[in-house]
């Protein structure tokens, strides 16, 4: 050993003693049933007196299948599981069951149905004190698995619903002029933000999916079918109100607390606080909005080959504008699937893009617009197996147009 060495060592010594001297630190570790820190059950009845009684004990449906599994209650309950409705309006469930090697859903032990940011600023105080685990859940669409967990309090904003129109919006602490907006409770979800939004003559950028949280997309960043013209979700964010973990109720946008504000815009739901509210901007909405839908299915593996590189080019030249937003699915079965959306505009060619070429595929060839759409078909050799068509679409069919 050199005498370098040797005098780091040395020199490191009463470092080492004084260190394995102290006391270590205690291990933080949250609170579980069973635990002589669980709180008592009048612990949590002041709790419900906090919330105006909206604790809820949680219970699963599924547990009905677990004693009876041949029951009609359990059968009622897997009906039920099919329906996206059924189980965001079910405090326990969540829209997946988990993730393989890493999740299964698990339901909390209690939840505070939250109906403004007070009762979430109760629940986030009562799981500090009592060091719980605390979730928050929405929509329930975590497919990370951060909207469930076992013997936790879940925050649930279902509740939060409302939604209010704003013609005029400026963000607190602001001077930019006002903007069209839309302020919308955490617990609400697309398909009614977008219903609300359209019927005042506005549009609001979100995702596809109907049942999805707006919170939590937004959160999460949001990219949907028209963001290619609107950006995504996040990217119309103007302003949240967020309860944070040491149970304040903060306002956050680009000119108050503007680091939080970056952070909801993309950082993950509930992981930087409790969102309450959100204020999206609102665009002005196109004269039609349409979708078209198709499956094609190729005689051959060579002609898949070719569908599949003429489908590329057609994109190349036709959809790859802010016109268009799509879904494209590949399968090994030689089978193509596509769904086309459009906000209101044609494609440059003047012509119906992609969704003639669903037309087309659905027998209605004299009425495509987009030459080189019509030959995708043809010259890949490939033959339709599905496809939808509008009630105006069939009645046009019908009168030879």
């Amino acid at each position: 050993m050199n005498r370098r060495k040797l005098m780091m060592l040395a020199g490191g010594l009463p470092l080492m003693s004084t260190a394995y001297a102290q006391d270590p630190k205690p291990v933080f570790r949250r609170s579980r049933p069973g635990d002589a820190s669980w709180p008592w059950a009048a612990q949590w009845a002041e709790l419900d007196a906090k919330v105006g009684g909206q604790l809820v004990q949680v219970r699963s449906p599924l547990e009905a299948c677990r004693s009876a599994p041949e029951s009609a209650e359990c059968a009622a309950v897997f009906r039920g599981l099919k329906n996206p409705w059924y189980i965001g309006d079910n405090v326990a469930l969540t829209q997946t069951s988990g993730w393989v090697d890493a999740w299964t859903s698990a339901p909390s032990v209690y939840a505070v149905a939250a109906r403004n940011a007070a009762d979430v600023v109760a629940a986030v105080d009562f799981a500090r004190t009592h060091r719980l685990r605390l979730v928050v859940k929405g929509g329930g669409h975590s497919y990370q698995g951060t909207s469930n967990a076992t013997d936790s309090l879940l925050v649930w904003t279902r509740p939060m619903d409302r939604i209010e129109i704003n013609d005029g919006f400026a963000g607190q602490g602001c001077s930019d002029a006002p903007q069209p907006a839309v302020s919308i409770g955490a617990g609400a979800v697309w398909l009614h933000a977008y219903a609300a939004v359209a019927k005042a003559g506005r549009y609001v950028q979100g995702g596809g999916c109907l049942t999805v949280g707006v919170a939590g997309l937004v959160q999460s960043g949001g990219f949907g079918s028209f963001s290619k013209r609107y950006g995504s979700a996040a990217a119309s964010l103007i302003e949240a109100e967020v309860v944070t973990a040491d149970g304040a109720v903060r306002i956050a946008n680009a000119c108050t607390n503007a680091d939080l504000f970056w952070g909801l815009k993309g950082g993950g739901g509930g992981s930087l606080g409790v969102v309450t509210r959100l204020t999206l901007r609102t665009h002005e909405l196109p004269k039609f909005f349409g979708g078209a839908f198709a499956a094609v299915k190729a005689n051959s593996d060579a002609a898949f080959l070719r569908l599949i590189e003429r489908f590329l080019a057609f994109y190349r030249d036709a959809l790859f504008n802010p016109t268009w937003g799509e879904q494209v699915k590949f399968y090994g079965s030689n089978v193509f699937e596509g769904r086309d959306d459009l906000p209101g505009h044609r494609s440059r060619s003047g012509g119906s893009g992609l969704a003639a070429f669903h037309l087309l595929d659905c027998g209605t060839g004299r009425r495509f617009h987009h030459r080189r759409g019509a030959d995708l078909l043809h010259r890949a050799g490939a033959i339709s197996v599905g496809c939808r068509v509008s009630q105006e679409e069939r009645a046009a069919d019908r009168a030879g147009r």
